[in-house]
């Protein structure tokens, strides 16, 4: 079959599609620059935390989609801003593991036909999730200055992504989404309890290994924002 531009955004996705969605939020660690506040997605951004700020967008894009928000370090503080409907996994060993162990637990508490991947620690607007092809699995990435140059990056050839790693100038923007062969894939990759204390990216880069083809999509009017502390606000 062949390779669908990077370019191409459907504006209208079918329900059903989005309704198939569930959105996995990895909120488990602390963030060694916040021990002293807290969880970074309880930080706020106006009147609402991060994380609030997520499941709202969430929401608004896929309000049928399924939510599971893995937490692990003040759990029951973060539990206390979340809609009841939004499940909840806790990560007991957040502190020995890393994202890896985070999203096998979350995957294997059950999920729709797709599944999208998004760090806690982010702030971005609808339009980040709501200009998407949800029937290919994808990567979104940032080549406007949005993120640190010490942030992950992505090598992208022909509109997909190849490799992720630091030092690359293109900017991975920690969401991601896969269905079909590429959510296998990730299902094999994370069952694997040997990789609990990789990040996200480096299961990213084994699902790539493995022979999963994932977009890099920048979309029309992203705006997005990694939160390392109070001062990036």
């Amino acid at each position: 079959m062949p390779y669908k531009s990077q370019t191409r955004f459907i504006t209208s996705i079918r329900s059903v599609e989005r309704d198939n969605i569930t959105s996995i939020i990895l909120a488990a660690g602390a963030g060694y620059r916040m021990k002293s506040y807290g969880p970074k997605c309880l930080l706020r951004v106006g009147e609402k935390t991060i994380i609030e700020h997520q499941i709202h967008n969430i929401r608004t894009v896929m309000p049928k989609g399924d939510i599971i928000v893995s937490l692990g370090f003040e759990c029951d503080r973060v539990m206390r801003h979340l809609p009841l409907e939004v499940r909840v996994v806790e990560n007991q060993l957040h502190e020995e593991t890393n994202t890896a162990e985070s999203l096998r637990l979350s995957i294997n508490n059950g999920i729709r036909s797709g599944v999208l991947v998004i760090h806690g620690d982010l702030v971005f607007n609808t339009e980040t999730l709501s200009k998407c092809d949800y029937t290919e699995s994808f990567i979104l990435y940032d080549t406007k200055d949005q993120f640190k140059e010490s942030e992950v990056g992505v090598t992208v050839n022909k509109g997909l992504a190849t490799r992720m790693g630091y030092g690359l100038k293109d900017k991975w923007a920690q969401i991601s989404y896969f269905t079909g062969k590429e959510l296998k894939l990730l299902r094999s990759v994370c069952k694997n309890r040997e990789r609990s204390r990789m990040y996200t990216f480096e299961i990213i880069n084994e699902v790539l290994d493995s022979g999963g083809q994932l977009r890099a999509v920048e979309p029309e009017d992203m705006q997005i924002k990694d939160i390392d502390s109070s001062k990036d606000l």
